[in-house]
């Protein structure tokens, strides 16, 4: 692949997990790929969120309505060769061995009409059985490559790319769920998890119980939970707070 190293640079170098999804994209584009999927195949505790086919992309927005509405991740062959492999793959090498006339290879049929007709597949793993699934796909086939051997150059670089997108994503991400908490909703997450009453954190953090529920309830809106054992599981799951890191000096509204 040209320019790897260039676009290694700029994918680990973003700010925003979209600046590092754009760049990633620039670069498969420069390779005829112009349509990239990034998905969570099963649920990340780790980032508090559930699976999701498309956290980003760049596919056609009338085929992901499409692809929910028909629940086609429970058919998709893609999907399960990234279930069962560790290694990156050609869509071809999966859509060869598929029976015309069985669903898996009618919903691939579908999807080169929706503009996404030929591509490679990516499996990284993450937290314990925490899984990704990265597809790069483009319209078909161009005719000038249709005689020639598959790119495993191409597949390496895309699988290299792959993995510096998804690690720097988890971690812009992460990032992005601390920074958005202040430091006094940092501290009140962080004696919630030690087991503190609101009447307790209040004389801690010398505020009023008001105050304190009133930090809580912006607590929840921002890390879009719905009380409070679930919005410490989750900053505690995210990383954003650890019991062991609560201030002995407490900070000033």
């Amino acid at each position: 692949m040209k320019h790897l190293e260039r676009y290694v640079e700029r994918i680990v170098s973003s700010q925003t997990t979209q600046e590092a999804f754009d760049h990633f994209c620039d670069a498969m584009r420069q390779h005829g790929y112009d349509r990239i999927a990034y998905s969570l195949v099963n649920d990340h505790p780790s980032l508090g969120l559930s699976s999701q086919h498309g956290l980003a992309t760049s596919y056609p927005e009338d085929w992901m309505k499409h692809y929910a509405a028909r629940k086609f991740s429970l058919i998709d062959p893609v999907t399960r060769q990234v279930l069962t492999s560790r290694t990156p793959f050609f869509w071809s090498d999966v859509t060869a061995k598929l029976d015309r006339l069985l669903p898996p290879r009618q919903m691939m049929d579908q999807a080169a009409d929706a503009g996404l007709g030929d591509g490679i597949g990516i499996s990284l793993r993450g937290d314990g059985p925490e899984l990704v699934g990265v597809g790069i796909a483009r319209s078909s086939l161009p005719t000038s490559e249709r005689n020639k051997p598959q790119d495993y150059n191409l597949l390496g670089g895309a699988y290299l790319l792959s993995t510096c997108l998804h690690e720097t994503y988890r971690d812009l991400y992460i990032k992005s769920a601390r920074t958005a908490l202040s430091a006094r909703q940092h501290d009140i997450l962080s004696w919630g998890a030690e087991g503190k009453t609101d009447e307790e954190i209040s004389k801690i953090l010398y505020i009023s119980t008001r105050t304190v529920r009133f930090h809580w309830t912006n607590i929840f809106k921002k890390l879009e939970a719905n009380g409070r054992i679930y919005a410490i599981t989750k900053a505690l799951r995210q990383h954003i707070i650890t019991p062991a890191s609560i201030r002995t000096t407490p900070c000033q509204d």
